[in-house]
């Protein structure tokens, strides 16, 4: 079945990262591509919606080299996030692409942060790297729970990565990350190395056998310990991962304001792409 995917981009940006990453795709996902350029009302623009319209396809069409399955309009709203949000939930999208912001404060959520936690599809934030010839993708996984919704989220993780290996011929890297609390690690409570140690055997084995129920024998795993903020991105530099691929509860309301969420917290330091994955939301 034809995968659907949604391109993000700016008006006032020429930066065609996420039109490119798109591209490079489209055509192994087969899928087709629907770009969208927002207008703010309070952008001062010199030029009129026909002929940004006019000045987007002209883009799309020297950006992709057969525009035959990709569709582009300009869109007034002040607010990206729901728009996409709702688009993605009255026509099925399979994959949101995104130019990466992280100029986020304390009390300011930014669009990426709230397409994460409320679009019913993956969303990649593109950073602004391109991929290697050789490139490498980055699956994160959780060992530590047994919950319904954490298997869910291995599964989802462990498929996408499955799927865009084969499509982009690169190479696959799982991680586990035994917890430690930073304020642990910080006050010399515990010691990292101790604790892989300790605990490295039986995740070595949940790791093999999560691998091998997905056929993915081959994919090299990495178990380390600490906090995945730190890890994750560290792993993730060592390897010149080109992809990380994470999975996120989506935590809404108070527990996501001040505990966020771990992909978020993660993306604060990683300069690579990240593939975003939610989990599914059970109705109550």
């Amino acid at each position: 079945m034809k995968k659907h995917i949604l391109v993000i981009t700016n008006i006032k940006s020429d930066d065609l990262l996420p039109l490119e990453k798109a591209r490079d795709i489209i055509h192994p996902f087969d899928a087709s591509v629907e770009v969208i350029k927002f207008l703010h009302s309070k952008d001062q623009l010199d030029t009129s919606i026909e002929q940004l319209k006019n000045s987007l396809n002209s883009t799309v069409d020297k950006v992709f080299d057969d525009a035959s399955e990709i569709t582009s309009q300009v869109i007034y709203s002040d607010n990206i996030a729901d728009w996409v949000v709702t688009r993605c939930q009255q026509t099925a999208v399979d994959l949101v692409i995104k130019a990466g912001h992280r100029s986020e404060s304390l009390f300011h959520t930014p669009c990426d942060w709230q397409l994460i936690r409320h679009l019913p599809c993956p969303i990649l934030i593109a950073s602004n790297v391109k991929w290697k010839s050789k490139a490498n993708i980055l699956l994160t996984v959780d060992l530590s729970e047994n919950k319904i919704m954490h298997q869910e989220l291995n599964s989802l993780t462990l498929n996408w990565g499955k799927v865009w290996s084969r499509v982009t011929n690169t190479e696959l890297h799982a991680m586990y990350s035994v917890p430690i609390a930073n304020s642990l690690l910080e006050l010399g409570i515990v010691d990292k190395y101790t604790v892989k140690q300790d605990d490295a055997s039986a995740a070595q084995h949940k790791m093999n056998s999560l691998l091998e129920q997905y056929d993915l024998k081959s994919v090299t795993s990495h178990i380390i310990a600490g906090p995945p903020v730190r890890t994750i991105p560290h792993v993730a530099n060592e390897l010149r991962s080109d992809l990380v691929v994470m999975g996120t509860i989506g935590r809404e309301g108070a527990s996501g304001f001040l505990l966020g969420n771990t992909a978020e917290k993660v993306m604060h330091n990683l300069r690579t792409d990240c593939l975003i994955i939610r989990a599914p939301q059970v109705s109550t």
